[in-house]
């Protein structure tokens, strides 16, 4: 049985934007050059808003990001590479679903695989298990095995969540009404045992429409000026909740503290991870917070995109013995959960 003891993680590559980083070759070399001046990497991790099915459709978004995905191709060579689709590619997992659904009616069959001559066949690892839904995907001569919403690895003893991050925005509290999850509120108040399915299931009209909209430039130009306006309105107003935890995209990990105890708390009662690792708010960071008597350390790995609210992108993790937030040619910051 294989063991997970180096493992790198990274965020919103948002391919199909026009600010996407790794959908260029310079910076797709770089950031290979770097990984291979890690040395042993046992396995990376997408997590989520890979592609931007809001932003455009999955033939440009794919196109988009080839330059990246041949160079982890040429890279992952015996390595596992797990895929965690997020908001602007939940569409992959909710195909991914509607294609099990087929097969276990017997409306389609996949007939299993054998490695071909060359390839590397991959060992199964130990502590490797998704939650709720997993499927393979096939770029190339590159498989992604794929979970959704949440993948569990052991990785150098440590039990590691990780997760887009998108389900946080369910516990956001202030402001809540102009938020995607506004429905799933109203249906927690009044209902016991909500599970994380149920929030997607609420979601999915929403996430669906943004991306089935993507490739109509009117709508689309619509439904951004709306978006932007309405963090502007956010920001200048100052929303708050009474935690202190904001309600405005571009949140630290400090300010996702609150969200991440209720998760924990009420989504996934009695398993706590050692690290939880998450995206989707652009803003990488790492901290150490207290669920109940137990501590657990938070780690956001950032993104790959330009000029997005003023963050600072090109930002990934490497979790060994500690955790490394680093940015791409520039800086490192570790810590020891």
């Amino acid at each position: 049985m294989g063991e997970l003891r180096r493992v790198v993680v990274l965020s919103d590559s948002h391919f199909g934007h026009e600010g996407a980083m790794l959908a260029r070759e310079e910076t797709v070399c770089s950031l290979f050059r770097e990984l291979d001046g890690l040395g042993m990497v046992d396995a990376l991790v997408l997590l989520g808003d890979v592609w931007d099915l809001w932003r455009t459709g999955l033939p440009e978004a794919s196109r988009a990001g080839e330059p990246f995905f041949r160079a982890l191709g040429k890279w992952a060579d015996g390595r596992h590479v797990f895929l965690v689709p997020g908001n602007h590619d939940y569409h992959l997992a909710s195909y991914g679903e509607e294609r099990r659904q087929r097969r276990h009616l017997g409306w389609e069959e996949t007939p299993a695989r054998r490695p071909q001559a060359g390839e590397h066949p991959q060992a199964p690892l130990a502590g490797v298990s998704g939650w709720m839904r997993s499927d393979r995907v096939r770029i190339g001569n590159l498989t992604l095995h794929s979970f959704y919403p949440l993948l569990s690895l052991e990785v150098a003893g440590k039990a590691v969540s990780l997760m887009h991050g998108h389900h946080l925005d369910f516990f956001t509290r202030s402001f809540w009404w102009a938020k995607t999850a506004w429905l799933a509120h109203w249906v927690l108040g009044r209902s016991q045992g909500i599970a994380l399915s149920d929030v997607d299931r609420l979601n999915r009209p929403f996430f669906e429409l943004l991306t089935s909209t993507a490739r109509v430039p009117e709508l689309l130009a619509w439904e951004y000026g709306f978006y932007r306006l309405l963090r502007f309105c956010t920001r200048l107003l100052r929303f708050q909740s009474g935690k202190g935890a904001s309600p405005r995209r571009f949140t630290s990990v400090g300010e996702n503290a609150a969200e991440a105890r209720e998760l924990f708390g009420n989504m996934l009662p009695g398993y706590l991870p050692d690290l939880f690792v998450f995206g989707h708010t652009h803003r990488a960071g790492l901290e150490r917070i207290w669920v109940g008597p137990r501590a657990v350390f938070l780690a956001n790995c950032g993104c790959w995109l330009e000029g997005d609210g003023g963050n600072v992108p090109a930002t990934y993790l490497v979790i060994d013995e500690a955790v490394r937030l680093r940015r791409l040619g520039d800086w490192e910051v570790a810590v020891e959960p």
